[in-house]
């Protein structure tokens, strides 16, 4: 079907709750926003760009996440997590994303994507 534009970009917006601060082990490790949630926002923001592009046979998958937490958000801070596309070809899609809270640069992002054919996993 095709590729996303390399500037292309998509936003999501999220409120920091209880369930999305800092744990380890089950149990909270500090009242903030925390990295692995971090982490799937980024995903999610970056699949948001390649999901409208695919074609019935294609697939995309996580390849490579490098993420840097730049400042704490708190529970009930409203975060804008943008993903921007920066380089693409047939084999995979790389976008740089920004984790913004009304204080601040949250976090910053590099995530990889890379084609897969739909079903590749599945057993």
């Amino acid at each position: 079907m095709g590729r996303p534009a390399v500037g292309e970009e998509a936003t999501i917006e999220v409120t920091v709750t209880e369930d999305m601060t800092a744990r380890l082990f089950g149990r909270e490790m500090h009242p903030v926003y925390g990295t692995a949630t971090m982490v799937l926002h980024v995903e999610e923001s970056g699949r948001m760009l390649v999901d409208r592009h695919l074609g019935p046979q294609e697939d995309a998958a996580g390849y490579r996440i490098e993420l840097t937490h730049e400042r704490p958000a708190r529970v009930g801070d409203r975060l804008t997590v943008t993903a921007r596309v920066v380089a693409v070809d047939e084999r995979e899609c790389v976008t740089e994303h920004r984790v913004l809270s009304p204080s601040g640069v949250v976090g910053r992002a590099r995530f990889v994507q890379r084609y897969v054919r739909r079903g590749a996993f599945s057993t």
